[in-house]
C-alpha cells in the first residue's frame, strides 16, 4: 500500500489549517470588543501568518522542497513594465465590474430578506488612516491572499485538471471571505484571477489586479467620508443609473458590464501576449544557447538528445550551414490526476466550514 501523501492532500491540509485558524480569529474579533490597534494586529496575523507563511513554509516542509522551488511553483516569475501597467488597468476594470456584480447580488439578497448587521460608516477618516488602511486592506491581501489561492491552491489542484483547479480555488476564495455579500463577486474575481495566473504563468498580474481593486475601494471609502469630488461624481453616476426605472437600471447595468468585459478581454489578451512571448523568448534563448554549446562541444548528433530542464522538448535539424530549432513546451496537465477520498477529506471539511459560516451570515448578519 502506498502511503505517500499526494500534493492534493498536502494542499488541502494546509488550507484546512488556514481556514480553521481564520474562522477562530474572526469569531473572537466579532464576539469581543477589540481595540482598533489590536484589530490591525489580528489582520496582520491573518495575512502574514495564515495566508502567506503557511502556504510557503508549511507547504514547502510537507513537500520537502526549498522555498525557492515553492515560489517558482506558485508563479513568482517576473513580468515586464507593459504587463504591470496593463494589470493596473485591469484592476480598475475589476473594481467597476465588482460594483455592478455586488449591487446585483445585494438586491437579490435583500429580496430574500437579508439584512446587513455590520456597524455603520466612519465619521472621521484622516489621511494617515488611509495609508494604514491601504496597507492592511490592499497591499497585504493583494500579496498574501494571492499566495494562498492563486499560488498554493492553483498549483496544488492543477493535477486534477486546470479547469477544476481554477474554479475550485476561486470558489474557496469566495468562501474565505466568510460573508454572503462578498461571496458571489469574490468567487467570480477568484476564478478570473486564477485564469489570468495560469495563462500568464505568473502570479504577479493577479496580485497587481487584487491590490488595485482593493486600493480603489479603500480610497473611495476615504473620499466618501471626506466628501471629495470624485466620490460625489461616482455617487451621482450610480444614483442616476440605479435610481430610476428598475428594468431600465438592470438593462443599463448589463450593458456596462458587457462593455467592461469587452475592454477587459482586450487588456488581458495583451497581458497574455506580453508575458507568454517574454517567457517563451527567455526559455528559447536559454535552450538554443545550451544546444549550440553542446553542439560545439559534442557534435550535432550527440546534442540532439538534449532534454532541457525548462520543461521543453528541443529538436534541431541541420540544413547545410543552418540549424533549425523546434521548441515544444511540455505540459503535465493532459494526464489528469483523480484524487482519492483521502486526498480530499480536508477539502470536504473546508467546503463544509466555508459554506456553513457563509450561510450563517445570511441568517444572522455579517460575521
Amino acid at each position: 500500500m502506498n502511503n505517500k501523501r499526494s500534493i492534493v492532500f498536502d494542499t488541502n491540509l494546509v488550507y484546512f489549517l488556514i481556514i480553521c485558524l481564520f474562522i477562530t480569529i474572526r469569531i473572537i474579533s466579532s464576539t469581543f470588543s477589540i481595540p482598533t490597534v489590536w484589530g490591525y494586529v489580528l489582520n496582520a496575523v491573518i495575512q502574514l501568518g495564515l495566508m502567506l507563511s503557511l502556504p510557503l513554509f508549511l507547504f514547502s516542509s510537507l513537500r520537502k522542497q526549498k522555498i525557492k522551488t515553492t515560489l517558482n511553483d506558485y508563479g513568482f516569475k517576473k513580468i515586464g513594465i507593459k504587463s504591470i501597467i496593463l494589470s493596473l488597468l485591469a484592476g480598475v476594470i475589476v473594481y467597476f465590474i465588482t460594483i455592478f456584480v455586488a449591487t446585483f447580488f445585494s438586491a437579490i439578497l435583500s429580496l430574500l430578506g437579508y439584512e446587513n448587521t455590520s456597524s455603520g460608516t466612519m465619521t472621521e477618516y484622516p489621511l494617515w488612516l488611509l495609508f494604514v488602511e491601504l496597507l492592511f486592506t490592499a497591499i497585504l491581501p493583494g500579496i498574501c491572499e494571492e499566495v494562498a489561492h492563486r499560488g498554493m491552491l492553483l498549483h496544488g489542484y492543477k493535477k486534477m485538471g486546470i479547469k477544476k483547479a481554477i474554479v475550485l480555488s476561486g470558489f474557496l476564495f469566495g468562501l474565505m471571505h466568510l460573508n454572503i455579500e462578498q461571496f458571489f463577486y469574490a468567487s467570480l474575481i477568484g476564478i478570473f484571477f486564477g485564469f489570468v495566473t495560469f495563462f500568464t504563468d505568473s502570479i504577479y498580474p493577479a496580485m497587481i489586479m487584487h491590490f488595485t481593486n482593493n486600493a480603489i475601494s479603500t480610497f473611495m471609502g476615504y473620499a466618501s467620508v471626506n466628501n471629495l469630488p470624485i466620490s460625489n461624481a461616482l455617487n451621482t453616476f450610480f444614483n442616476t443609473m440605479f435610481g430610476g426605472n428598475a428594468l431600465l437600471s438592470i438593462m443599463m447595468m448589463f450593458l456596462f458590464i458587457f462593455i467592461l468585459v469587452g475592454i477587459m478581454y482586450l487588456v488581458v489578451m495583451a497581458i497574455f501576449k506580453d508575458t507568454r512571448l517574454r517567457n517563451m523568448a527567455s526559455i528559447a534563448d536559454k535552450v538554443v544557447k545550451e544546444e549550440l554549446r553542446r553542439s560545439l562541444m559534442q557534435g550535432v548528433d550527440g546534442a540532439q538528445d538534449m532534454q532541457s530542464q525548462s520543461d521543453v522538448n528541443v529538436d534541431m535539424k541541420t540544413y547545410g550551414n543552418s540549424k533549425i530549432f523546434s521548441i515544444v513546451m511540455k505540459t503535465d496537465y493532459e494526464n489528469v490526476y483523480k484524487p482519492t477520498f483521502r486526498d480530499n477529506i480536508f477539502l470536504y471539511v473546508n467546503l463544509f466550514l466555508g459554506v456553513a459560516v457563509t450561510l450563517s451570515t445570511f441568517i444572522w448578519g455579517v460575521l
